[in-house]
């Protein structure tokens, strides 16, 4: 033993050369750039379903919606829902979109870890291009942004052994480029959306996927053996709609509006033909409203009013039915000079009322000094 341990040291220095030496050649090898599965036929639906697609409520969903294997009888909610798009219930299209899902699915399945995340929130974190994995379940509190460092062919894979869920107003965004067609959620069993979340994306969950109330989603819910269960959402498919031209919408980042400052936003279509009809999915800031203002534009302008976080999908669809869309998440805080009052001004007022009501009370309250007069000493 000892003899085998005293080799071991006198060998160290080479050892440790050969480390340094392999440990500089693997940190100047180019990392592969992950490219995206392909999804065959799946890629037309933004809403795919084993064993049922429910809904409650003004659902709008852009691109197909379907199910396979069960029937037409375990699509329900629409109407109130509206699918802008083609729905396929047990038909050979569905069958066919399943089919390309397990494709798709057990190609991200098998795609090596680049950044185990396990045990780790999302929320909070900013990431490069990648594939990062979690060995359990994942959690996204607060906003996830994905840094596509300029390549608008960026790619970011997220491979859960389990479950994946999104707390309330959980936030996904992209920023320096980048598409949110690239970005792939292989859930193990089953994903939550939590309210008011705002993701974009491709989830494809072997079980099912629950989209709380007025969640968004700018990509795919895509469901092999369990049920798409929706709440008041919007969910829009990404990607260009067959026979149709690439569209484009900018900007692809809003700045921060001020509550009680004037804002205005244009958004511009194009790649299709004009004119374009706008609107929104979501919930626009208070005092903002959107209009179209010309053939190939849109305003969105006001006054925001309530301070917070807002999440909101726009779409342009042009003269030939062609649409584009984009999810869009603002922060409206405090400017440096607002033109109304607003709540936390108000409640300061109060806080500085009461303070100096108190302070007076307690110096009327507090026992007069008693002031004692000496009489003169007699001589």
């Amino acid at each position: 033993m000892h003899i085998a341990t005293k080799k071991m040291r006198d060998r160290s220095p080479a050892l440790s050369g050969l480390i340094g030496l392999a440990s500089l050649l693997f940190s100047a090898m180019p990392v592969l750039a992950q490219t995206g599965p392909p999804l065959g036929q799946a890629g037309a639906f933004a809403v795919l379903g084993g064993s049922a697609v429910t809904n409650t409520g003004s659902t709008t969903t852009q691109g197909d919606l379907g199910i396979w294997p069960n029937t037409a009888s375990s699509i329900s909610g629409f109407p109130p829902g509206i699918v802008n798009g083609s729905v396929h219930a047990a038909d050979a299209v569905a069958q066919q979109a399943q089919s390309d899902l397990t494709g798709a699915y057990d190609d991200l399945a098998s795609r090596p870890c680049g950044t185990v995340l396990t045990g780790i929130d999302l929320g909070g974190l900013t990431l490069v291009p990648g594939v990062y994995c979690f060995a359990s379940s994942a959690q996204l509190t607060g906003t996830l942004t994905l840094d596509a460092q300029g390549d608008p062919a960026a790619v970011f894979i997220f491979q859960m052994a389990t479950t994946l869920t999104t707390a309330s107003n959980a936030r996904v965004q992209m920023t320096n480029g980048g598409s949110d067609c690239n970005v792939f959620w292989q859930v193990g069993s089953s994903a939550t959306l939590g309210t008011g979340t705002a993701l974009i994306g491709n989830v494809m969950a072997l079980s099912s996927i629950t989209a709380n109330t007025g969640a968004l989603i700018s990509g795919r819910l895509l469901a092999r053996n369990g049920a798409v269960t929706l709440d008041t959402n919007t969910v829009t498919r990404c990607g260009g709609v067959a026979g149709c031209p690439t569209l484009a919408l900018s900007p692809v980042t809003l700045a921060a509006p001020s509550a009680g400052g004037a804002y205005q936003q244009t958004f511009t279509a194009s790649g299709g033909t004009g004119p374009y009809v706008f609107s929104f999915g979501g919930t626009l800031p208070t005092g903002l409203s959107l209009v179209t203002s010309g053939p190939a534009t849109a305003l969105l302008s006001g006054t925001p009013l309530t301070l917070g976080g807002f999440s909101f999908v726009i779409t342009a669809v042009d003269a030939n039915d062609c649409p584009v869309s984009r999810l869009y998440s603002v922060d409206v805080a405090l400017g440096a000079a607002t033109g109304i009052p607003t709540l936390s001004f108000w409640a300061m007022a109060a806080m500085c009322a009461v303070l100096l009501l108190t302070a007076g009370q307690m110096l009327l309250s507090l026992p007069r000094r008693r002031v004692v007069r000496m009489s003169p000493r007699r001589r």
